[in-house]
């Protein structure tokens, strides 16, 4: 089982050898393998997101998000916005918990993540794709929004193009 995994401007992916079978590989984020300034200085050179040089239906791909997706079935898709982990396991009497929050939106050039609502506090103001720690102050059901902002955009629903609620979940 390889599962939810963020993988983030890293050399490569995730790889399966020819001999690989019985794999469930599901619910991975995956993005910018290898790093864009890689991809534009050498663009000749291998890397991926998910290879797999086993047969087809070898292994299972299920639910993963790509930017470069090789031999795989891993569909590049639009905006993305991720936890890992999501619920995130926490100890009885606990109410707050940490996880790291990853975004691709392939379309804009800045965004930023706001908390609560469209409009709500700021989290992170950064480029169109990347992953960012949370300390442990997130809460069960609490929300998060990928904000469009390139060239001034206002920060309303019109310009937000993912959410993304958090759960925890007791031990």
């Amino acid at each position: 089982m390889i599962e939810e995994n963020t993988s983030v401007g890293n050399s490569n992916g995730i790889y399966l050898v020819a001999g690989a079978q019985g794999n469930t590989v599901r619910r991975n984020v995956l993005a910018g393998n290898p790093p864009i300034q890689v991809g534009v200085d050498r663009p000749a050179d291998t890397a991926f997101d998910i290879k797999s040089l086993a047969p087809a239906g070898a292994n299972a791909f299920v639910g993963n998000i790509c930017l470069t997706s090789i031999n795989a079935p891993c569909p590049s898709v639009g905006p993305t916005l991720t936890a890992s982990p999501n619920p995130i396991t926490v100890t009885a009497g606990s109410i707050y918990g940490a996880t790291t929050i990853s975004w691709s939106a392939p379309d804009a050039q800045e965004i930023q993540i706001r908390i609560g609502s469209p409009d709500g506090p700021l989290f992170t103001h950064a480029g169109n794709r990347g992953s960012i720690q949370t300390g442990g102050w997130v809460n069960d059901g609490m929300t998060f929004y990928l904000q469009d902002i390139t060239g001034g955009r206002p920060l309303t629903s019109d310009y937000t193009l993912a959410d993304l609620v958090i759960r925890l979940q007791r031990r």
